[in-house]
């Protein structure tokens, strides 16, 4: 258990990486995730990279709340807002209409951006000190399963990662649930996890 100064160092020396543009590893409520600043294009370029992504493949961003993204999406629907009230903080990412101000890398310049607030206080606090979103992508080579193991993604990565977080990962054994809801509200769901459709179809009906 980290004290809260030793968090406190965690939390000034990733910042400073993440301002470098520089890829770090980090803690979530499901696994650890491959983290850069979600608007730095040369930083998301990066990640891709690393990660040995296809370019279509778009990745998630982590928030610390719907107010992260208003200068991204429009997050008035009246289904979001139930939702996000809901499932928020936890494993629940939800795919909006974009409508600007995010690197296309970052969502293949598909129109839509996923996104999720972590049931984690170290990703939260993160989130909130920096003072904008960071992708969510896990940390894992492309198709290669996600870990909550922080000795074997430093393995895996190595010296391409200057900041590895050790702060253990939440309590899901499943990645996030993943909804996309359209401009006409209508959820199409693209992957279930920890929270079912049915959960979600209860929020909503």
């Amino acid at each position: 258990m980290k004290s809260k100064q030793n968090i406190k160092i965690l939390l000034e020396k990733t910042i400073h990486a993440l301002n470098n543009d520089e890829p770090c590893i980090l803690p979530t409520d499901t696994f650890y995730a491959l983290s850069v600043r979600a608007n730095s294009s040369l930083a998301v370029k990066r990640l891709f990279e690393i990660k040995k992504r296809d370019l279509n493949k778009p990745v998630p961003i982590l928030i610390s709340s719907l107010n992260d993204i208003s200068n991204y999406c429009d997050t008035s629907s009246e289904t979001l807002q139930k939702l996000a009230n809901k499932f928020w903080p936890g494993p629940l990412t939800i795919v909006l209409p974009l409508q600007g101000g995010i690197p296309k890398e970052i969502n293949n310049d598909s129109g839509f951006l996923g996104v999720r607030v972590p049931d984690h206080s170290f990703a939260v606090d993160l989130i909130k000190d920096l003072g904008q979103p960071i992708t969510g992508t896990s940390a894992n080579i492309s198709n290669f399963p996600p870990s909550k193991d922080i000795n074997e993604i430093k393995s895996t990565f190595g010296s391409n990662i200057s900041n590895y977080v050790d702060i253990p990962c939440g309590k899901e054994t499943l990645s996030s649930t993943v909804i996309k809801i359209d401009n006409n509200n209508v959820i199409d769901i693209l992957r279930e996890g920890p929270i079912t459709i049915d959960d979600i179809n209860k929020e909503i009906s």
